[in-house]
């Protein structure tokens, strides 16, 4: 089966190192480097009832917005991916509010994440997903952005 995954993190080389192996065992990856690239965040609520991607890896520290209120944020707006399938990965989850972290139940990876790690993460996701669900086309979720990138505000 393959799983719809997100990358946001401002390291280049994280976003595409993951994404190259993630896509070498057959997933389809899509990778931001801040929040700024998700339709979401732009004021437009989750899309119909399908769920958009399967896992979210999310920077904690990002120039625009940390992970943890990006979480937040699509979590109010009504993000159908289950929480326990986003993680926060940071180089110091002691400066985390693992409070907050709770109350929207997901997940903290320290790193460096390790690809044997991710890996794990994904095995373990596989097992769980399943695989009749249905996702929300890309090209869907990107006219919507492109739309909204196009009003007059």
């Amino acid at each position: 089966m393959r799983l719809r995954i997100f990358i946001i993190d401002d390291e280049e080389s994280i976003r595409f190192t993951f994404k190259w192996h993630l896509e070498s065992k057959g997933h389809e990856v899509i990778v931001a480097e801040d929040p700024l690239g998700c339709d979401v965040y732009h004021g437009c609520d989750c899309q119909k009832d399908d769920v958009c991607g399967d896992l979210y890896l999310v920077d904690y520290q990002m120039p625009t917005m940390n992970g943890l209120d990006f979480f937040e944020m699509i979590h109010e707006r009504g993000c159908k991916t289950n929480p326990a399938n986003k993680y926060i990965m940071s180089g110091n989850v002691t400066t985390i509010d693992m409070e907050r972290v709770e109350k929207i139940c997901c997940k903290v990876l320290q790193k460096p994440i390790r690809l044997k790690e991710l890996d794990e993460i994904v095995e373990g996701l596989l097992k769980k997903i399943n695989p009749e669900r249905e996702l929300t086309p890309l090209s869907v979720m990107r006219e919507k952005a492109e739309r909204y990138k196009t009003k007059k505000i």
